[in-house]
C-alpha cells in the first residue's frame, strides 16, 4: 500500500482525511506540527505529503523546504488560504498541488491517485511479486522492512535482480556500472555491502551468490 503522511493541527480534518484515504486503500501516518512530520520523514518512506501551511512550529513552507532535501515524493498543500501568490510560492518551493479548503474528499484522493500514477509512469517504482523497489529515493521495500541503498548498490541490486541466476562477471559488473579506471575489487566491496543490507530479505529476493571464478548471480530459490 503507498504510504500517505497527513499534516495538519486540526484533528477532525485529520480524522477525515485518515479515514477516506485509508479507505482508498493508502497507508496513512499522521503529524500535527511540522517538526513531528521532519522526523516522521526521516524514519520512514512517503509516496505523497500533503500538508497544511499554518502549523504550530513551522509553516507548510518551511516544512517543504525541508522535505525537499529528505525526499522527492508529491506534496500537496491542504489549507484555507487561497491566496495566489501563496500557491506559487508553495509550488516554487517544491510543491506539487495546492488544494483549498473547503475540499471534497473524493477530489483529495483523486489528486493522490493523479500524482502517484505519473510517479509510476515515469518508472519511479519497479515491482517484484511482494517487493517494491522506489528508484528515485533509492529504497528496497518488503511487508517485514525497508532499507534504503547507495545509488551503487541500487544499480548493482537491479542489475543482479533483474536478471536471476544469471552469472555476471566482475569484468561485466565493473564496465557496466564503473568506468574503466575504477578498481575491480570495488565490485567486491559493494556486493558485500549489499549482501549485507538484503540479508533479511532472502525470502523474498533471493540470495547473493558467487559462482567461483565465474563472477556473481542471484539465486531465487530461496523464495521458490
Amino acid at each position: 500500500m503507498p504510504n500517505i503522511l497527513l499534516v495538519d493541527d486540526n484533528q477532525e480534518i485529520l480524522d477525515a482525511n485518515t479515514t477516506h484515504l485509508a479507505g482508498e486503500g493508502y497507508n496513512v501516518t499522521t503529524a500535527e506540527t511540522g517538526m513531528k512530520a521532519i522526523v516522521q520523514l526521516n524514519e520512514k518512506q512517503y509516496d505523497c505529503i500533503i500538508m497544511d501551511i499554518m502549523l504550530p512550529d513551522i509553516d507548510g513552507f518551511a516544512l517543504c523546504k525541508a522535505a525537499r532535501t529528505i525526499t522527492n515524493a508529491p506534496i500537496m498543500f491542504l489549507t484555507c488560504i487561497d491566496d495566489p501568490n501563496d500557491k506559487v510560492r508553495g509550488l516554487m518551493l517544491g510543491g506539487d498541488d495546492y488544494m483549498t479548503k473547503p475540499y471534497s474528499l473524493d477530489e483529495l484522493s483523486a489528486r493522490v491517485h493523479a500524482h502517484l500514477r505519473r510517479e509510476n509512469a515515469n518508472g519511479r517504482y519497479a515491482s517484484f511479486g511482494e517487493v517494491s523497489i522506489d528508484k528515485t529515493n533509492r529504497m528496497v521495500q518488503t511487508p517485514e522492512k525497508n532499507v534504503f541503498l547507495t545509488q551503487k548498490e541500487l544499480e548493482l541490486f537491479l542489475l543482479l535482480f533483474e536478471n536471476p541466476d544469471k552469472i555476471f562477471t566482475k569484468e561485466e559488473i565493473l564496465n557496466t556500472l564503473w568506468n574503466e579506471n575504477t578498481d575491480i575489487g570495488t565490485v567486491a566491496v559493494h556486493i558485500l555491502k549489499l549482501r549485507r543490507k538484503l540479508d533479511f530479505a532472502k525470502q523474498y529476493i533471493g540470495v547473493i551468490e558467487n559462482d567461483y571464478k565465474r563472477g556473481y548471480y542471484i539465486s531465487q530459490s530461496e523464495n521458490q
